[in-house]
Order: structure tokens, then sequence, then C-alpha cells
């Protein structure tokens, strides 16, 4: 069976111009609900930005200090543009996605023209693997344990390398899964975040016990921020239902725990786009 990339592309697809201001471009990602704006001009793709690259925007100094309305999509916009054909497999996207680390690839009409046709996420590769291959793979089979753990009390700060290394984030308290923390959460709340580290002035007592104004840094917590809606299974559940689980529910990432809730690990998209290949190269043999 030859699952192809025009039947599980995304069109048409969300773009910006390279001057277009990443507040615009957050807006857009808000608007239609997506992950991924290719940065396009005359129709070719010439970047993409992501969540993450949002993300990143909190780690780097020389963007911190900056009004959104002030960076601009070709700053910060990833490249170059992996691109793929509407008759390429799924199975050889998806093992491209894993080779060049990336989230999604575009799609354009022909080699000529390189003009975009569609864009294909890992979200769409889960729709694949949860139409085209059930029964194939247990979720224990490809249950991923290379996740950051976090606690409740930890900063915001603490998650955000993470989420930039795109590690999948899982908060456990007392070895039970109590929250994740998704790449879109930190990403869409980079604009608050970077008045965090200003200092509020208040009156208290200084460490020499006299009474003055001191500086005090607010920290948001991890806490605050996690998602509690969690959505858990066990490792005998077919992996086809947990990536229908991921698309139909907009999850980055679903914890797979025992019988007695404990984790042992997490399936996320990137889980999915290798047993897709690791599923397509058994039938094909």
């Amino acid at each position: 069976m030859r699952v192809k990339v025009e039947h599980y592309m995304s069109y048409p697809v969300v773009t910006a111009s390279p001057g277009d201001s990443l507040a615009r471009v957050r807006n857009l990602m808000l608007r239609y609900r997506v992950g991924h704006i290719v940065v396009a001009e005359e129709e070719k793709p010439r970047g993409i930005i992501s969540e993450r690259d949002f993300a990143k925007l909190l780690y780097n100094r020389k963007w911190l200090a900056k009004p959104l309305t002030d960076i601009l999509a070709q700053d910060i916009m990833s490249k170059p543009v992996y691109a793929t054909l509407p008759t390429r497999r799924v199975v050889h996207v998806a093992k491209k996605m894993l080779e060049k680390r990336v989230g999604s690839m575009v799609v354009v009409r022909d080699s000529a023209s390189m003009k975009i046709a569609g864009i294909i996420t890992k979200t769409d590769l889960a729709r694949a693997y949860a139409e085209n291959f059930e029964g194939v793979f247990k979720a224990g089979s490809y249950c991923d344990k290379d996740v950051l753990l976090a606690n409740p009390a930890h900063s915001i700060y603490y998650v955000i390398e993470g989420v930039i290394e795109g590690k999948p984030i899982v908060v456990v308290d007392s070895g039970k899964v109590v929250g994740i923390v998704s790449r879109k959460t930190v990403a869409f709340f980079s604009v608050p975040v970077q008045t965090i580290r200003k200092p509020l002035k208040l009156r208290g007592v200084s460490p020499r016990g006299i009474e003055t104004s001191v500086k005090v840094y607010p920290v948001v917590m991890v806490s605050e921020i996690m998602d509690t809606g969690i959505v858990a299974v066990e490792p005998n559940e077919d992996l086809a239902s947990v990536a229908h689980i991921i698309v139909r529910s907009n999850l980055d990432t679903v914890p797979v725990v025992d019988e007695r809730d404990n984790f042992l690990g997490v399936i996320t998209k990137t889980t999915i786009a290798r047993a897709l290949v690791d599923a397509g190269s058994r039938r094909s043999r």
C-alpha cells in the first residue's frame, strides 16, 4: 500500500512574507490554529517559523528586549526549507523529517516551479498512521523515555531549554503524571514572560535588617502553565489508537502509564513518525 503525501497534506497553506513582523506571524498561528507558518515570496517557500522558534526567543538576549512588532519573520525563520512532492510516499517523508529533525515539509507542485501546493506536518503523519496501520504496534513498543521531567514548582525557565531541544515536558509529582507542558504553551506565553525578569519594587526588609524598598523577582512556575487535562494510555494500547487521540485532541504528548498510573514514558508525534517508517518498511518486504 502506497500512501501518498497528496492524501494527507494540509492546504491552503498559511503564509507570511519575510518582512512581516513576528506579531503578525503569532496572530496567524493563533487565528488559524497552526504550528507552522511558511515564509514565502512569489508562492515559493523561503523559510518556516514554528512554535519552537517562538520559544527560542526566550533564550536569546538579542531578541528578548525587542517587541514582536520590531522583529521580522526573516530574522528568525528556519532555513533551508525542506520540500517534497505530492506524489511522494508518506513513509518517505516521515523518514526525511526524522533525518532532518524538522516538524514539517513544504509540498511543492513540481521541482521546476517550486510553488507551494501544501504542507505536511507530523500531525498529518500521525493521521496517516492512525488510518493505515491499525494493529501493527503497541504503545509500549514505542514508549519514549527521552523526556524532561519537571516538578510543578519548577520555574518556566527550567522547561524552555527542553522545548527548544524538542523534548516532551512531563510534570510528575510523587511518580504520578500531573501535567504536560506543550510547545504551544511556552511559545505563546513568550510575550508576557519577557516582563517577568523586570523586578517589582516593594516595601520590605533588606538583608541588613533595615526597612527599605526591595526588589522582588516574580517567577512563573510550571504548575501555572501546565495542562492538567491529561490523556494517558497503557503499554498494551494499539499505537494507531494513540495516534487517533493525538490528532483528535491536538496533543503533543501522551503519557504511557502502568496499571497503577506510574509513569513509564510518552508517545509523541515523533514517536508515531518512527513507527510509520518501521511499519511502512515491514509492509514493503
